[in-house]
């Protein structure tokens, strides 16, 4: 559900006037006005998608895979419908080195979740000397192919001024085996001002906007999306980044908490899909564990300091719930909106405090959000638009809105501290930055409590 029709949820519709100085650690600042005036609206108006796609060569290889099922050129050649869809130009697809090519690839090629793998066994179809062979495998690769494209499909018509509009939006992906609490898989999009740049999921680039089709609108982006893994497996994938965080969630056997797998049917008992279904994880980067007194980050990767490390992590995690900046759903109870209390989210603030994994007494366990759209004043015509700001316990989030295969991963730099009901640091802590080699003082007195608090219940 969108912000505007949550409950649980506080909504200030409070605006706020900024100058026009723009800074880089505004974050995801709407610039559809900057955005016409450096880009270019191609009209095919009288055209589908699919027809366009399928005149311009630079696509060839993309509509070579579309072609392989009647239904996805169906629906990418219906003019009644209204959908975005993100294309993938030849220039932006691998190509498969002709020692790597082998029958049985394409034959005994396990499940393709990517437009990358379906491409590539497309195309090697023609190498197999069997004819029927080749045509079980393009019903088998038919198979794939609306799965893989419904990644790069949004469900609504969106011009890139638009598609600033928000922080994540709801593609045609919904995964069948409960991942996401069987909602639709969700995009990121990210912005920048100077130079003007669109991007999706941090890493596909928007190189051509806007054209327009008698059913949607198609932009060009420089690399497949590819579906997010789970958000244990996602922070996996960078281990400069979370190596502390990833290690730590094995060694206290919280692994199942934050990730989602697969079991072959081979064991036919566990068979299936296994862990988190619906998670949000406020994940602490490697610097947060870098900055904490030498002696604590001993103490905590300790094997007395285990409960307390599990107790830490906990506090991290939010289970049964996905929170984005723009972007709720509450995996327990379909009664978690309230009214709507505002009819326009721009350039405004809610407060959300969500139960956390731990299991404490008082209020340990409940982690406060915050987050607010601040309007700003561009020195271009129309150049009024928002940036966001996220906060959890007054530690800024950044970057954040990373979608996942069953939830929501927001980065984090600094380690929550669970002592913030009990009238400790509670207060902003943005502007308490620490340096790359600077200990974080607010852990300095860990020795008085921590060991105490992690034997709590």
């Amino acid at each position: 559900m969108r912000i505007s029709s949550l409950t649980s949820l506080a909504l200030l519709g409070t605006v706020y006037a900024l100058p026009t100085l723009i800074l880089p650690w505004f974050g995801h600042i709407q610039l559809d006005s900057l955005l016409n005036g450096l880009s270019y609206s191609h009209s095919h108006a009288e055209k589908t998608i699919y027809q366009i796609l399928k005149e311009d060569e630079n696509f060839s290889r993309l509509v070579k895979a579309i072609d392989l099922n009647e239904k996805a050129v169906e629906f990418l050649d219906d003019p009644a419908q209204s959908v975005t869809f993100f294309a993938v130009p030849n220039s932006g697809l691998p190509r498969r080195h002709r020692h790597h090519e082998k029958e049985g690839d394409v034959y005994h090629a396990k499940p393709i979740n990517d437009l990358e793998q379906l491409i590539l066994q497309v195309e090697q179809l023609d190498h197999l000397s069997d004819i029927e062979d080749r045509e079980k495998c393009k019903e088998r690769l038919a198979h794939f192919v609306h799965r893989v494209l419904a990644y790069h499909t949004l469900p609504e018509k969106l011009t890139s001024a638009q598609l600033h509009e928000n922080s994540t939006y709801a593609t045609k992906l919904t995964l069948k085996d409960g991942s996401f609490d069987h909602q639709p898989q969700r995009i990121s999009v990210q912005s920048k001002i100077l130079p003007p740049s669109l991007k999706i999921n941090f890493y596909a680039g928007v190189t051509r906007r806007d054209v327009e089709a008698s059913n949607g609108v198609i932009h060009h982006i420089t690399r497949p999306l590819l579906p997010p893994p789970s958000i244990f497996q996602e922070a996996f994938l960078f281990p400069q980044a979370f190596s502390y965080v990833t290690s730590a969630i094995q060694r206290v056997h919280l692994t199942g908490a934050i990730d989602r797998w697969h079991v072959p049917e081979e064991d036919d008992e566990r068979s299936g899909f296994h862990g988190a279904t619906a998670t949000t994880f406020f994940a602490p980067t490697a610097a947060a564990f870098h900055h904490l007194p030498r002696k604590l980050q001993l103490f905590l990767f300790s094997p007395i300091g285990e409960r307390a490390l599990k107790k830490l992590l906990e506090f991290h995690i939010i289970p049964n719930f996905v929170l984005f900046s723009d972007y709720v759903h509450n995996a327990t109870s379909e009664e978690s909106a309230m009214t709507d209390l505002t009819s326009d989210l721009r350039a405004a603030q809610y407060h959300a405090n969500l139960p956390g994994l731990l299991v404490a007494p008082f209020d340990d366990s409940i982690v406060h959000v915050n987050v607010a759209r601040y309007e700003a004043k561009l020195p271009i015509r129309d150049g009024v638009r928002s940036f966001t700001k996220f906060k959890v316990n007054g530690v800024p989030v950044f970057p954040f809105d990373v979608p996942a295969r069953n939830g929501a991963l927001q980065v984090i730099h600094k380690l929550l501290d669970p002592r913030r009901k009990r009238g400790h640091h509670d207060h902003d802590h943005e502007h308490e930055r620490v340096t790359e080699d600077e200990v974080d003082a607010s852990w300095d007195d860990w020795e008085e409590w921590l060991p105490q608090w992690a034997l709590e219940n």
